[in-house]
C-alpha cells in the first residue's frame, strides 16, 4: 500500500472514476457523487491548498481509499474502495482523518469543543468504526439525499426579462459571487470566485444561472455528470434572497434536468440539510424524493 498526497486534475479524475465505481457497487450508501469532490476540494475549502487537505492510499488496484480533510467545517471526506471496508485499514484511514483535521483546526485557529463526522444511515461498518474511535450519535436532524428520475417536463415561464443562461468564464465572477453570497449569507469575492472557476472540474457552462434585466443574477445552480451511473447532481441551488419565493429556484432546477438528460444522465440527486423545510419543500416540488439519510457524529477533541 502506497499513501501520497494529492497532485492536482489527474487524481481529481482517478478520485471521481474511483467513487463512481463505488456507487455503482453500493448503491450510493457511503459515497460521495464524483460532482461532489471538486467541489468539496476548490469551493469548500477555497481557503486552503488541496495539497494539506487531502492524503490517497493505492494498491495494486489503484486507489484504494482517499481523504480530504475540511477543518473549516470541522470534518472530513473519506472514502474507501467497498472490498476494504470495515477493517483495520478503514480504522487507520479514519483515525488519520481524525488526527490530520484536528491538527489543520489548531493550526488555522479554528475552535471547537468537537470534530465531525458524516455517515450513511445503513453503512454499519462506518458507524462502528466511528463509534470505535470515540464518535458519539449528534442527535440532529439527517441530512437528506434525494433522487428523481429525470422527465420531460413543461418548463415554467419566466417573467419578463429574466432568461435562463449560463456562465461563460471568470468574467462572470463578480456577478457569480454576488449571488452565491446573496442567496447563502456567505462572503464571496469575485478574486475567491475566478479561483474557483479556474480550478479542475469547474465548467462555466454547467453553472447555470437565471439572469434578470439588469444582467444581475438571481440564481444559480451547478449541475455535475457521473456517466457511469447516469446520475447527475445539483450543487449547491441557491436563489438571491431579494428574489426568493417567486419560482425561480424550481424553474432552474428544471432547466437543470434538462441539461443533465441532454448530457446522458438518467436520475438527478441533490443534498440538503433535515432543517431545511424551505430546500425540502423546493425540491419536492421538482419530483425529488428522499433516498439516503446522512447522520452526523461527533468527537470531543
Amino acid at each position: 500500500m502506497i499513501q501520497r498526497t494529492y497532485t492536482g486534475e489527474a487524481d481529481l479524475k482517478r478520485l471521481q472514476d474511483f467513487n463512481a465505481v463505488a456507487i455503482a457497487a453500493t448503491d450510493h450508501c457511503g459515497y460521495l457523487h464524483p460532482g461532489d469532490i471538486p467541489h468539496h476540494i476548490y469551493n469548500g475549502n477555497k481557503h486552503y491548498d488541496p495539497v494539506d487537505l487531502m492524503t490517497i492510499w493505492e494498491d495494486d488496484h489503484g486507489v484504494a481509499a482517499w481523504l480530504l480533510a475540511d477543518p473549516g467545517h470541522k470534518s472530513f471526506d473519506a472514502q474507501v474502495r467497498p472490498d476494504l471496508r470495515g477493517g483495520a485499514f478503514e480504522w487507520d484511514v479514519l483515525q488519520l482523518a481524525t488526527e490530520r483535521t484536528i491538527v489543520l483546526m489548531q493550526q488555522h485557529s479554528i475552535d471547537s469543543e468537537y470534530i465531525y463526522a458524516e455517515t450513511f444511515r445503513g453503512d454499519n461498518a462506518r458507524r462502528d468504526l466511528l463509534t470505535g474511535l470515540g464518535y458519539e450519535s449528534d442527535d440532529g436532524q439527517p441530512c437528506l439525499l434525494n433522487k428523481t428520475k429525470i422527465k420531460a417536463v413543461e418548463m415554467p415561464p419566466l417573467p419578463p426579462g429574466f432568461a435562463f443562461t449560463s456562465a461563460t468564464g471568470i468574467e462572470d465572477a463578480a456577478r457569480l459571487a454576488e449571488v452565491h453570497s446573496a442567496s447563502f449569507g456567505s462572503n464571496w469575492t469575485p478574486a475567491l470566485y475566478r479561483k474557483v472557476m479556474a480550478s479542475p472540474g469547474y465548467a462555466p457552462e454547467r453553472e447555470l444561472v437565471i439572469c434578470g434585466p439588469d444582467g444581475a443574477y438571481v440564481a444559480f445552480t451547478i449541475i455535475w455528470f457521473d456517466h457511469l451511473n447516469r446520475t447527475g447532481s445539483f450543487e449547491p441551488v441557491g436563489t438571491h434572497k431579494n428574489y426568493r419565493r417567486r419560482g425561480f429556484g424550481r424553474a432552474l432546477m428544471l432547466y437543470g434536468m434538462q441539461q443533465m438528460a441532454a448530457a446522458g444522465m438518467a436520475f438527478a440527486t441533490v443534498a440538503h440539510f433535515g432543517d431545511n423545510e424551505a430546500a425540502r419543500g423546493l425540491y419536492q416540488a421538482c419530483g425529488f424524493k428522499p433516498w439516503h439519510l446522512l447522520d452526523d457524529y461527533k468527537k470531543r477533541i
